[in-house]
């Protein structure tokens, strides 16, 4: 029994310095010097919106009432500017058509994208390519019901 209790004892007191030992690390020397100034941190840019891609005909081939994968809160939709209307609420109207040559307001061809106020765009000039990027909305007023991008929160000419 005493022989027992040594053989434990030392174990106990031998434990510490094995976990040491496997712990320890070379000691090498050190040349750094250290610099008075801290390192800047890297500035966080903000997430990227990611945008749907979608044709104009992708988008008005959507029905209103059932949301599917392909649809996206935010879409980048690109077409020609066939009007730029000023609205009665702020609002400047683009309407944008897959088809430069398209006249009046062609629910299968075409959407209306918004500008507002608090958020203004770069007017695009009638006839020219365009792609705006924003929030899609489905209008359904009496006397509308199109696609719309509202408001636009970026325009590629």
């Amino acid at each position: 029994m005493k022989l027992s209790i040594a053989i434990l004892s030392a174990s106990l007191l031998a434990l510490p310095a094995l976990c040491a030992a496997q712990t320890a690390q070379p000691k090498t020397k050190k040349t750094t010097t250290k610099s008075t100034t801290a390192s800047p941190k890297p500035v966080e840019q903000p997430p990227k919106n990611l945008y749907a891609e979608l044709t104009i005909s992708e988008l008005v081939a959507e029905d209103a009432n059932r949301w599917t994968d392909k649809m996206s809160t935010r879409a980048a939709i690109g077409g020609f500017v066939t009007q730029i209307a000023k609205a009665d609420d702020g609002d400047t109207d683009i309407r944008i058509c897959e088809n430069p040559k398209i006249e009046g307001m062609d629910r299968a061809r075409c959407i209306v994208a918004k500008c507002i106020p608090k958020l203004p765009c770069d007017m695009p000039q009638i006839g020219h390519p365009v792609t705006v990027k924003g929030i899609t909305r489905y209008d359904a007023k009496v006397g509308t019901h199109w696609w719309e991008i509202h408001p636009i929160e970026e325009v590629e000419k």
